[in-house]
């Protein structure tokens, strides 16, 4: 059996690139909006809020119990609401400035434990989640090279 010289081309070009897609990064995530704000995957393929701010290649994690199942944000503010695992009733609801620039001070992150105390809050502020963009906790697969 002969093998031409496309094949061979080919095939080493196959070996070529293949560690090249090995050391990529292929962290799964999924930017919030516009915002600085990603939803990005634990090891157990649960999403969690990060922040990351312009160009910088490093996403800083924002502190908060559960799986995320929604998210909601405006230019203001951005709420996230948290199950105890896939598939659960909400337990926690989270509210926080949307940020653009990231100084551990200014990150406020307010925990809400029950429903009605979210609701009060976000009314005392004004938000309103028909109002706002939303998403949900799923993160598309990608390859990012």
């Amino acid at each position: 059996m002969e093998i031409n010289k496309i094949t061979i081309i080919i095939i080493v070009a196959v070996l070529l690139s293949f560690p090249i897609l090995l050391s990529c990064d292929n962290t799964q995530y999924k930017q919030i909006g516009d915002t600085y704000y990603y939803l990005m995957e634990d090891s157990q393929g649960n999403a969690h809020l990060y922040y990351k701010e312009g160009s910088e290649h490093f996403f800083y994690a924002i502190a908060h119990e559960g799986v995320i199942s929604d998210v909601y944000w405006n230019q203001k503010f951005i709420i996230i609401k948290c199950c105890q695992s896939d598939n659960d009733t909400i337990k926690f609801w989270y509210v926080m400035k949307n940020i653009k620039e990231y100084v551990w001070n200014d990150l406020e992150i307010k925990p809400y434990f029950n429903r009605k105390e979210y609701e009060i809050a976000i009314d005392s502020i004004g938000l309103s989640e028909e109002h706002m963009e939303h998403t949900d906790g799923t993160i598309p697969w990608r390859i990012n090279l």
